[in-house]
């Protein structure tokens, strides 16, 4: 468990409402509008890469989504249905992020820093 500063045990991720709609890049989190990203793409502790296969870089909906990543440093992180799916089964909750690179050839990568709120059930 994360401790705080003086040694303690850090305080749980406040639980947030988190709604999207199917196909949507952008969810809404406790009120703010926040990129998606897939659990698929998360690995080891922190690091997360999308290689982004497959998408029109040159689309509203994909430039739209990287302005949002690139406006704030928090995302909305997606459980998705797995064995190669990315269908969402749910959501995980908002973390923080750090060192976002938006390839030209699409993959994006960043490295995940703390939870900060769990998804309400």
């Amino acid at each position: 468990m994360p401790t705080s500063p003086k040694g303690k045990a850090a305080p749980p991720p406040r639980p947030v409402r988190i709604t999207g709609a199917r196909g949507d890049w952008i969810a809404d989190a406790g009120g703010e509008r926040l990129a998606v990203i897939h659990d698929t793409w998360w690995t080891g502790k922190d690091a997360y890469r999308d290689p982004m296969a497959g998408v029109d870089l040159a689309s509203k909906r994909y430039q739209d989504y990287v302005a949002k990543l690139l406006e704030t440093d928090r995302v909305v992180v997606q459980r998705d249905k797995g064995a190669g799916s990315l269908e969402r089964e749910g959501y995980v909750g908002v973390f923080g992020f750090k060192d976002l690179q938006v390839d030209p050839g699409g993959p994006i990568e960043m490295r995940l820093t703390a939870r900060i709120a769990s998804a309400r059930k």
